[in-house]
C-alpha cells in the first residue's frame, strides 16, 4: 500500500470517527438545552398556577392549548415535584405525541391538588431533527471535502518525493547521469532530495574509483604473469634440467596459470557488476550451443561423455559476448563434473535452458553451488564460473536453479517473458 494511500486511508476513518463521536455530543448537547428550555416554559406555567393561589385562593381553569395542557386532580397526599417524560393523545387525535410534563401538588382552601402542566415535545423534536440534518450535511460536505483535498491537494504537495524516489528507481551506474533536482518549498522533501543526490554523487565517485584500480590491477598484473610464464616456458624447455626440478617448476607454471585465470575470472565478474556490458544483440542460442559443442570436442572426447542435444529455435536479448561466456561456463561445468563416460544433456526451450552432467551427489551444500570460490573437493577450477553465470543472470533477470535428479546435476535457467 502507497504511504499515500494509507494516510488517507487513515485520515478519512479518524476523521469518520471523530465527526461521529462529536455528532452524539453534539445531538445530545442540543437536545439538552431544548429541553432545558422546554423546562422552563414549563416553569413559567407553574409559578403563574401558585401566583394565582396565594392571591385569589383558588385555581385557574384547566387549559387544553394546541401544544400546552393544564390539569388539577384531587389528592390525598403531596408529591414531589418532578418532570417528566410522557406520550399523550394531541389536540387533533391523531394519535400519541410526546410531551414534557411538570407535576406538582398545591392545597387551595385546604383541598389538596395535583397539578399536570404538559407541553409538547413536537416542535422541539422536528427543531432537533433540522438541526441534525443540517450537522449531518455538513459533516458530509466536510468529508466530501477532505477527500478531494486528499486526492488532489496532498497528491501535488507529495509529487516532489515521488520524482525523488522514481529518480532512484531509474539511476544506473552505466549511464553516470545525477539525480534532476526536485524544485519544492517542503523542507523534509527537500533535504531527502539533497541527501539522495549526494548519495548517487558519492556512488559514482566510488564506482569510477573501483572502476579504475580493476582496469589498472587487471593490467598490472597481466604483465608479471607473463613474465614469469614466459620464463617458466623457457625453463621447463631447458635440457639441463632434471626430473626431480622438473616437477616443481610444473607446479609452478600450473599455479600461474590458475592465477592468471583467477584475474581475468574476478575482472569480468566486476564488469559484469558493474553494467559494463550495456549493448544487446539478437543472438541465436541453438547455433552457438552447437559452436560451443563443437569446440570442446577434445575435453568431450577425452571423458567419453555421450552428449545429447534437444534444441529449438531460440533468439535471446543479450550482450554476445556474455552469451558466449554464460555458454562456456555452463558446458565446461558440466564436462569436469561430469564422471568418465557419463552423459551431458543440452536442452533448448522457448522460455528455458537446461544442461544436465552426470555424476555422483554434491559433497557441498547446493544452495551455495553459485556462490564465489565454492567448489568440490577434487575440482579444479577456480570456483568462479557458475558465479559469473549467476551474476549474468541476475543481470538479465533470468532465474537460475539447480537440483539433482536421477543420478544427474541439473542447472536451469528460465527466461522471462516471450522471447522471438
Amino acid at each position: 500500500m502507497q504511504l499515500f494511500t494509507k494516510y488517507s486511508r487513515v485520515n478519512i476513518i479518524a476523521s469518520i470517527l471523530a465527526l461521529l463521536l462529536g455528532s452524539i455530543g453534539y445531538y445530545f448537547t442540543v437536545r439538552y438545552v431544548l429541553v432545558h428550555q422546554l423546562d422552563d416554559t414549563l416553569k413559567i406555567e407553574e409559578a403563574e398556577i401558585l401566583d394565582n393561589v396565594r392571591t385569589h385562593d383558588r385555581l385557574p381553569p384547566p387549559a387544553n392549548y394546541r401544544d400546552q395542557q393544564i390539569s388539577f386532580e384531587p389528592a390525598t397526599e403531596p408529591i414531589p415535584r418532578q418532570f417528566i417524560h410522557t406520550d399523550k393523545l394531541g389536540p387533533h387525535h391523531h394519535g400519541k405525541e410526546p410531551y414534557r410534563e411538570l407535576v406538582f401538588s398545591v392545597s387551595v382552601g385546604g383541598q389538596l391538588f395535583t397539578v399536570s402542566i404538559s407541553k409538547s415535545e413536537e416542535e422541539t423534536e422536528d427543531l432537533l431533527m433540522l438541526i441534525m440534518m443540517i450537522t449531518a450535511g455538513m459533516i458530509l460536505l466536510l468529508l466530501g471535502i477532505l477527500f478531494l483535498a486528499n486526492r488532489l491537494l496532498l497528491r501535488r504537495i507529495w509529487q516532489p518525493f515521488y520524482k525523488t524516489l522514481s529518480g532512484i528507481r531509474e539511476f544506473n551506474l552505466s549511464s553516470r547521469h545525477l539525480l534532476t533536482p526536485s524544485e519544492t518549498d517542503i523542507d523534509e522533501f527537500r533535504i531527502l532530495d539533497e541527501a539522495t543526490r549526494q548519495m548517487t554523487r558519492q556512488i559514482l565517485k566510488d564506482y569510477e574509483m573501483l572502476k579504475s584500480f580493476t582496469d589498472n590491477a587487471s593490467h598490472e598484473m597481466q604483465t608479471p604473469l607473463a613474465i614469469l610464464n614466459s620464463r617458466l616456458d623457457l625453463l621447463i624447455q631447458d635440457p639441463v634440467i632434471g626430473e626431480r626440478q622438473l616437477r616443481p617448476i610444473q607446479a609452478m607454471y600450473d599455479a600461474i596459470g590458475r592465477l592468471r585465470q583467477l584475474n581475468q575470472s574476478l575482472l569480468l565478474l566486476t564488469k559484469i557488476e558493474n553494467h559494463q556490458f550495456g549493448h544487446t544483440d539478437s543472438v541465436e542460442m541453438a547455433p552457438l550451443i552447437e559452436e560451443k559443442l563443437a569446440q570442446l570436442e577434445d575435453p568431450l572426447r577425452d571423458r567419453r561423455l555421450v552428449v545429447r542435444k534437444d534444441l529449438d529455435r531460440l533468439r535471446l536479448p543479450i550482450n554476445g559476448y556474455l552469451a558466449d561466456i554464460l555458454l562456456n561456463n555452463l558446458l565446461l561445468n558440466a564436462i569436469r563434473h561430469n564422471q568418465d563416460g557419463g552423459e551431458l544433456s543440452v536442452c533448448l526451450r522457448e522460455s528455458s535452458l537446461r544442461v544436465s552432467n552426470s555424476g555422483p551427489a554434491l559433497s557441498i551444500d547446493p544452495a551455495t553451488i553459485f556462490d564465489r570460490f565454492v567448489k568440490g573437493t577434487h575440482s579444479g577450477g577456480t570456483g568462479l564460473g557458475l558465479a559469473i553465470v549467476r551474476q549474468i543472470c541476475d543481470n538479465y533477470h533470468f532465474s537460475l536453479t539447480y537440483s539433482y535428479t536421477d543420478q544427474l546435476h541439473n542447472i536451469d535457467i528460465r527466461f522471462p517473458g516471450p522471447i522471438v
